[in-house]
């Protein structure tokens, strides 16, 4: 069965085969349009489960207008499929997340452009400068500025300079470009019209940054990259219900993304976590401190082992503790700090950060921390990078460390609740098992000596025949509760011996076809001639048919049928009850041997019982080896069966004896 539809507006053939055969893989199916205008129209389709846009194929026009009917109509993901030529800077679009490393051919793109590129970042990658020593080893400089909330005003001096307010298109950006062309093969060599800056927040604080920014900047093209990988980064921008943007050549992880989303996408904001970062070399300290602290974190630093022991003394004080293994003028070793962190605060989160050299202490430091259960152990001189990928990691372990305790703690107080309950429930069960049981055992009895003396009373007689009626209907509703209670503490009685199935049929086929005649329905009856002898409890098996027959009787309409057949099989020998009657609808059938459930159907019909007869019903033929299963339709009735095994050595019996229904009334 289909998990829905992807819809794909293209003209290229090639990815509409690539990609069908991919979703395939994932139970998903394909519908392709050659223009947006059509994939408008049926944007209502109810099991549509994403739209793709092959960007560079369809005008900016057609774009557009898909973009608005999306806003107003699309309550699914919509991907975006970029090329070299799409990401390109000369294309003048709202802000695109650019995969890291850049498509190939992107640079010498960024090389021609004369206008201003901005490339926002989250805290991570920009303290990595990844981007600006790749790009510098191209011969494009990217300059860094560390605040975005004032990039505006930082662009707005380099385009326009003081001293040359006079000309507004003799810009930063030109007298760059000009003065950095002494050839063509240094063509862009040294060029200054790139910068990058971090912006944290959410998908949509960035688009707002970009509108505002490129009604400010001419021409301005903005580019945000991110330190997560391009799947996990996916997964988060389907979480928070944002377009995703994806080359091409990445298409085939539409169908995993839309089936594994919630499991790759990052843990949702936690609020700010609190580090404490121990180092003894203070170059190192406030460098990666602040790294940290860009990237959205609460770092207290310190150079004394003490005081770190100090601050941390009160559980839950900080989330996660950064250690340096050689500690000068302390009187303990890293490893030993770190040992006394975890004493105070089990939860606390511990990263190593072990001297490089000499390569035996670097190895021993290493295999300390992995004893020691030390979440990660970093080489020095430590990349900024590397350590925030270490502390989200451990700090997201942390979370779920946590969470899945308060999970398990929440879990054993409902348990203990629902055991109080059940408890109570027993209790409940055993009293009206013994202590009303009796009581109305002398009702029924007296009920029936007070009525054969009234027979000379008609309504004297009629009223005592209603009390016998009431306290049978009370008997039948407290001996399901009996055999609930027996089957709740594993106790109900189950006497196996020899079972004659036609024999039990012949019984309860008997009683039931009374009752069918009152209410004008056809009773059938359909036994094989020959079937062979069981092993099971009469008693039992009669009670699982008749409370089958009861139900298909009682729910069934005037001039319906109600139909009993056994069919016998190689293994086993299937008993089934077939009526005309309301039927149950999809919801409920998976519902139907829970206790006390009854259908809506059911209870607009108002009959008596506690919806416990199925229930029994079923226990019992699993007690018997077999199993009770349900076929229904609503309003096109139902058909409840259960099987039961047939020994290897069966004597077979005749079913003669059953006899054929008597004449339903026409």
């Amino acid at each position: 069965m289909s998990k829905g539809v992807i819809f794909l507006v293209t003209q290229d053939m090639t990815l509409i085969g690539e990609l069908e055969t991919h979703l395939k893989n994932y139970d998903y199916s394909l519908t392709a349009f050659n223009s947006a205008a059509d994939a408008i129209i049926r944007m209502g389709t109810p099991d549509i489960a994403a739209l793709v846009l092959d960007y560079e194929r369809i005008g900016l026009a057609e774009r557009q207008a898909l973009f608005n009917a999306y806003k107003v109509r699309g309550r699914f993901p919509l991907f975006l499929l970029q090329t070299l030529a799409s990401f390109s800077p000369v294309q003048i679009t709202p802000v695109r997340a650019l995969p890291w490393p850049p498509p190939q051919g992107f640079v010498d793109q960024l090389r021609s452009v004369e206008r201003p590129v901005v490339f926002l970042s989250d805290a991570a990658f920009f303290t990595s400068h990844a981007l600006p020593i790749a790009f510098r080893q191209s011969g494009i400089v990217v300059e860094e500025y560390p605040h975005a909330q004032n990039l505006e005003k930082f662009l707005l001096e380099k385009t326009i300079p003081p001293n040359d307010i006079s000309d507004p298109g003799k810009t930063f950006w030109k007298n760059v470009s000009q003065a950095s062309r002494p050839g063509p093969a240094s063509f862009g060599a040294g060029r200054k019209c790139q910068v990058i800056a971090p912006l944290p927040g959410l998908w949509t604080d960035v688009l707002r940054f970009d509108a505002a920014l490129r009604k400010t900047v001419n021409n301005c093209v903005c580019y945000y990259l991110s330190s997560i990988d391009r799947v996990r980064w996916a997964a988060n921008r389907l979480r928070d219900n944002a377009p995703v943007e994806l080359l091409r050549d990445e298409a085939p992880l539409i169908p995993k993304l839309l089936t594994e989303a919630p499991q790759m996408a990052e843990p949702t904001q936690r609020g700010k976590e609190k580090i404490l970062f121990l180092d003894n070399y203070k170059p190192t300290l406030d460098a990666l401190s602040e790294a940290l602290r860009v990237a959205g974190y609460d770092v207290a630093i310190t150079m004394d082992a003490e005081d770190a022991l100090r601050r941390a003394q009160v559980k839950g004080s900080f989330h996660l503790a950064v250690v340096g293994a050689a500690l000068a003028y302390t009187r303990h070793t890293g490893l030993e700090i770190a040992q006394k962190l975890r004493e105070h605060d089990p939860d606390l989160r511990i990263i190593f950060m072990v001297d490089r050299y000499p390569l035996a202490t670097a190895l021993q430091g290493v295999s300390q921390s992995v004893e020691l259960g030390l979440d990660d152990a970093l080489l020095k001189p430590v990349d900024s990078s590397r350590l925030i990928f270490s502390v989200r990691r451990a700090l997201e372990r942390r979370f779920l460390i946590l969470e899945n305790a308060r999970l398990l703690k929440e879990v054993q107080e409902s348990n203990r609740q629902l055991d109080q309950i059940n408890g109570f429930q027993k209790k409940f069960f055993a009293m009206v098992a013994h202590d009303v049981k009796n009581p109305l055992t002398a009702i029924l009895g007296y009920s029936e000596i007070l009525g054969m003396g009234l027979k000379n009373l008609p309504k004297e007689l009629e009223y005592s025949s209603h009390i016998n009626s009431a306290a049978r209907t009370l008997n039948l509703l407290i001996s399901d509760l009996v055999d609930l209670a027996a089957i709740e503490s594993g106790k109900l009685r189950v006497n196996l011996g020899e079972l004659n199935l036609s024999e039990v049929i012949r019984d309860v086929s008997s009683r039931i076809q009374i009752v069918a005649q009152q209410r004008k329905i056809r009773f059938e009856v359909q036994v094989p001639s020959q079937l062979p002898m069981l092993k099971g409890d009469p008693h039992r098996i009669g009670q699982v048919i008749q409370n089958l027959c009861t139900n298909a009787v009682q729910y069934t309409k005037e001039g319906g049928v109600v139909q009993v057949k056994a069919d016998l099989g190689p293994q086993m020998l299937t008993v089934g009850v077939r009526d005309s009657g309301i039927g149950i609808s999809k919801e409920d059938l998976p519902r139907v041997f829970e206790r006390f459930f009854q259908s809506q159907q059911a209870q607009a019909m108002r009959k008596a019982g506690f919806g416990l007869g199925l229930k029994i019903a079923r226990e019992i033929v699993q007690l018997h080896g077999g199993e009770m299963g349900v076929e229904s339709e609503l309003g096109k009735g139902s058909r409840f069966f259960f099987t039961i095994p047939i020994p290897r050595k069966a004597e077979t019996l005749s079913a003669a004896a059953v006899p054929a229904p008597p004449a339903s009334p026409k």
